[in-house]
């Protein structure tokens, strides 16, 4: 069981939550051009990656893209990811492992998480009978999500769903484009385990970021136990540099990032850093059409 404690550990370390149980998928650090701004990603959300941030940013999507990634935190576990997006919709699947685990009687015990997630954003003035109920002094968009999960552990197997939410707005300024977001994500009742239910690692995050016409971009989220700092360049002929720094618990993390884009195609790198449970890799490859 050391191995699972040490999954929850690198879970509870990476993400902010209200409520931690055994972690799934989407706790990990998935998206990999946000893992270059240290996770502070929830007002740059887009594309695929706004399912696990903040779905209002699947509104900001260009065009229809595709998205994988594959990661090994730490060696501890392995996570794949599969999506898609389009303007205002996206939908994606995730599978964690944690390979080979033995009980402390040294009998081998199965532990994998499988979810999915669907998500929508519109812009408020295209949401029927929003505007008679709320009024905002800016174009703001609203994005929801659903989730499901189910995980195995040795004979035991559970599931249930929980939904995201979540706002983005922009405004124009002398220096640039200022974005705002909040993003509610795994708000749910927890899964059933056997006679125990584990409970969705809920958290709420607030963003802001600021891009800047040449190319400069920084952007920060703050939630209840964490802040995250990310700045990116993003360079002539496709090529973006990021960094970032996180801090959780007292607990600092640092980030490197590359993404190169190609005609159609989006390569995306990582590289974090964690005091206790060591350095990650993270690799994506996207490809996108009619941006």
């Amino acid at each position: 069981m050391k191995k699972i404690t040490i999954l929850c550990l690198s879970a509870l370390l990476g993400g902010t939550v209200l409520a931690q149980g055994l972690p799934n998928p989407f706790d990990v650090g998935l998206g990999v051009r946000a893992m270059g701004f240290g996770g502070a990603y929830t007002a740059l959300a887009q594309g695929t990656e706004a399912l696990l941030y903040n779905p209002a940013g699947l509104a900001m999507t260009a065009g229809l893209r595709g998205d994988s990634a594959y990661s090994s935190p730490m060696g501890l576990y392995s996570v794949t990811w599969i999506a898609g997006a389009l303007p205002g919709f996206g939908v994606g699947v995730a599978f964690l492992s944690a390979g080979r685990i033995e009980t402390p009687a040294g009998d081998p015990l199965a532990f994998s998480h499988f979810a999915t997630v669907v998500g929508a954003a519109a812009a408020g003035e295209d949401i029927p009978f929003l505007g008679r109920f709320l009024r905002l002094p800016w174009p703001t968009i609203f994005g929801l999500g659903l989730k499901y999960d189910r995980v195995k552990m040795d004979t035991e197997v559970g599931g249930n769903i929980a939904l995201d939410f979540g706002l983005l707005s922009s405004v124009d300024l002398a220096l640039g484009t200022v974005r705002l977001g909040i993003s509610l994500t795994d708000f749910g009742a927890g899964i059933g385990l056997g006679e125990r239910t584990e409970s969705w690692s809920t958290s709420l995050v607030l963003g802001a970021a600021l891009v800047t016409p040449v190319g400069f971009i920084v952007s920060a989220d703050l939630a209840l136990d964490r802040f995250a700092l990310g700045l990116g360049w993003a360079f002539r002929g496709g090529i973006e540099a990021r960094a970032g720094l996180s801090s959780q618990g007292g607990v600092i993390g640092l980030s490197l990032g590359l993404g190169v884009s190609w005609q159609a195609f989006v390569l995306d790198y990582a590289f974090t850093t964690h005091p206790v449970l060591g350095p990650s890799h993270r690799l994506s490859l996207g490809v996108v059409f009619g941006r």
